[in-house]
């Protein structure tokens, strides 16, 4: 399949060694909101680009994570429903079908934003057929059980607020409340929405809660600045805020 591992671990001994861990650890958990305005402003350029929001959130995801590591070639696991549409009565099917899958980005430094992400959203679209594919398999077609050591996903599932009232019973559901963990150093999980979510988990013997912090904060400036740039080069596109900027040349 020609997969490469991202190798963040090997280059930063801040992440836990390839094939071990350094011992259990509670995970942390941080969360960021974009504003209304700015997610209205996002959705648009996705309409207008013919791409998903989700093509766009793995494209500023890969970017990060090739700035974080300084390769141009990097992949991360995605979490897939396992549900697909071909199959008939799918949506009611009870069970857990989730599957992991990576995420290739290949990042050219001519390559303008609108290039990369009509080009992602076309790659991940011919591998579409093949979401069912075991993660196993995946590894043992690699050539590697060590392929991606960071996760995304986008959790665009239905959610029909109407149905927690329940008149008939006099009961009422007031809100709702997950939480999760996986063994990967970095986690994310995206909930759109009036306001787009970003949610990053972080082991904390890899991570400490400043650095989850300033790495969440990147991934939102990178996604409204890809949004408000389609024409820049991908390796151009600013994630920086004015006072790390200063940090950096003063």
């Amino acid at each position: 399949m020609g997969l490469r591992p991202c190798r963040s671990r090997r280059t930063d001994p801040r992440r836990p060694p390839p094939g071990g861990r350094s011992g259990p650890a509670l995970p942390g958990q941080l969360a960021s909101d974009l504003s209304e305005e700015q997610t209205a402003r996002i959705a648009e350029f996705v309409r207008q680009q013919g791409v998903t929001m989700n093509t766009l959130v793995q494209a500023a995801w890969g970017l990060l994570l090739s700035r974080m590591t300084g390769r141009q070639d990097v992949d991360f696991d995605m979490t897939v429903s396992g549900r697909p549409p071909e199959l008939p009565g799918v949506e009611g099917m009870v069970g857990l079908f989730i599957n992991s899958l990576p995420v290739r980005v290949r990042l050219r430094e001519d390559e303008r934003v609108a290039g990369l992400l009509k080009r992602l959203q076309e790659e991940q679209a011919a591998l579409m057929d093949h979401h069912h594919l075991g993660l196993s398999e995946v590894q043992r077609q690699g050539g590697s059980r060590d392929l991606f050591d960071t996760t995304m996903v986008f959790k665009s599932y239905p959610l029909d607020a109407s149905t927690w009232e329940s008149p008939a019973e006099g009961l009422k559901l007031v809100g709702v409340a997950g939480t999760d963990a996986t063994h990967y150093p970095l986690a994310l999980s995206v909930i759109p929405g009036a306001r787009l979510t970003l949610r990053l988990g972080y082991r904390t013997d890899a991570f400490a809660p400043a650095e989850a912090e300033l790495y969440l904060a990147r991934l939102g400036r990178l996604l409204q600045n890809m949004a408000a740039q389609p024409d820049l080069a991908t390796a151009t596109v600013d994630f920086l805020s004015p006072e790390e900027r200063y940090r950096l040349l003063a």
